[in-house]
């Protein structure tokens, strides 16, 4: 099929045939728009004989025009089906996935409305455009909520009240970040962590937390449409407050 549709547009530009070209512009453009005309159509389009399409379509390597017509519908019907497919897939496994972690998303609300209470949010690199989302949710429901960025965080380590720590773990630079949770969890103040976490890194933490894990796909989109999904059910679970 890959060279059938070479040829055709090779021919839309005209380098052998003016009657060939009329006809692979209007194929072509029946491909894109899923319109597929019969040939009485098309040769009325075109201006040429039913003959001369029936020829055209022997030329494209099929026994008449019906035939061709009925691959190109195959073809068109099986790649706009499979596209949508995977978008509702897509779509269906966050949706999911959300439901799935639904305690985590109760008790993470649950904590980040105690009174006084400082939110810290941490990230991996590939995250920060989504955190940055969590973080304005916070603070519009006036919650004390920051980012601690990784290259400010041991100027941060003295945490000077009840804390909870939104930490997401997704990309390979973690090691600072991990050090630097386990330093202030040494600490006697009341902390409590909620960690999003990759399938990969989940034994590397060694402090007490509330953990989930991020879906098997590891694509950075994925993972950042994740948090946003996270975000969209803690806005909704504020909001009934």
């Amino acid at each position: 099929m890959e060279n059938f549709y070479e040829k055709l547009e090779y021919l839309s530009k005209g380098y052998v045939d003016s009657a060939y070209k009329n006809m692979s512009v209007s194929l072509l453009a029946s491909i894109r728009n899923g319109n597929f005309k019969k040939s009485k159509e098309l040769a009325e389009e075109c201006f040429v004989s039913e003959s001369t399409v029936t020829k055209f379509s022997k030329y494209l390597g099929f026994s008449g025009y019906r035939e061709m017509i009925f691959f190109l519908k195959e073809d068109h019907n099986s790649f706009f089906v499979k596209k949508t497919t995977r978008k509702n897939k897509n779509f269906s496994s966050l949706i999911e996935w959300i439901s799935l972690h639904e305690d985590f998303i109760d008790k993470l609300c649950k904590a980040i409305e105690v009174k006084n209470v400082q939110v810290n949010i941490f990230g991996s690199y590939q995250l920060q455009e989504s955190i940055s989302l969590l973080n304005k949710l916070l603070l519009s429901f006036d919650i004390d909520s920051k980012i601690l960025y990784q290259n400010v965080l041991f100027a941060n380590t003295k945490i000077s009240k009840q804390s909870v720590n939104i930490i997401f773990f997704s990309g390979r630079d973690n090691e600072t970040l991990e050090i630097f949770l386990q330093e202030i969890n040494k600490s006697k103040k009341q902390i409590k962590n909620f960690l999003v976490i990759s399938e990969k890194q989940k034994n590397k933490v060694k402090f007490e937390c509330e953990q989930i894990q991020f879906s098997q796909d590891h694509s950075f989109v994925n993972r950042n449409l994740s948090v946003m999904m996270m975000c969209h059910e803690i806005a909704n679970k504020l909001s009934l407050k």
